[in-house]
């Protein structure tokens, strides 16, 4: 089974270094022109369905990809980005000042730390879990699955899939509308591709 792992489009949030989080936050041009370019670089592609998230941005990656693959989408919130309750909104460097012991806490990957207010990495990981395990009993070996989510589900996705540390999580860089791909069988896991940006042409920031 293949797994494509799909970063939504920039938003102004991404851009301005702002948490989202569970925010529903569309997407800004440049966003809208990556999509386009997503749909494009995968319309060789045959997924089985492609999934996605039920947040905007998400939803509207998505739906440049079903346009050219001729797939319908199925949401599920199982895709949803992590929620960082108080952090939402804020800008990252700020959260660092203003937060440094849930911070530090946070990025040091700890499984059960949380932003105030917001969703743990375990609550994350039981989520991740549970769409993988549906998947890999509902669809044969063969099949290709496109998932259009957010940076926080797409690394907790490779941990689970490649059984790497859980420790690595946020040292796994993933930009917007980056592909990942994964490969399954029963006795082995390969990564494929990671973050790779090379069809998005002039649609990337640096």
């Amino acid at each position: 089974m293949k797994l494509i792992l799909i970063r939504h489009g920039e938003t102004e949030w991404v851009r301005q270094g702002r948490y989202q989080g569970s925010t529903d936050v569309p997407l800004n041009k440049i966003g809208i022109l990556q999509a386009h370019a997503l749909g494009k670089a995968l319309k060789g592609e045959k997924p089985k369905i492609i999934y996605c998230s039920e947040l905007l941005r998400a939803y509207q990656t998505a739906n440049e990809i079903a346009k050219t693959c001729r797939r319908d989408i199925t949401v599920d919130k199982r895709l949803n980005e992590l929620c960082f309750g108080d952090w939402e909104g804020r800008h990252h460097a700020r959260i660092h000042q203003k937060f440094p012991k849930a911070s530090k806490a946070w990025y040091a990957a700890n499984w059960k730390s949380r932003p105030p207010g917001g969703e743990s990495l375990k609550s994350l990981d039981l989520r991740i879990s549970s769409f993988l395990t549906d998947l890999s009993e509902h669809y044969s070996k063969n099949s290709t699955h496109v998932l259009v989510s957010h940076g926080g589900p797409i690394r907790m996705f490779l941990v689970r899939i490649l059984k790497i540390a859980p420790t690595v999580f946020w040292t796994i860089r993933i930009d917007p509308a980056s592909i990942s791909m994964v490969h399954l069988t029963l006795d082995r896991r390969e990564l494929l591709l990671l973050n790779s940006q090379a069809h998005l042409n002039g649609y990337r920031r640096k």
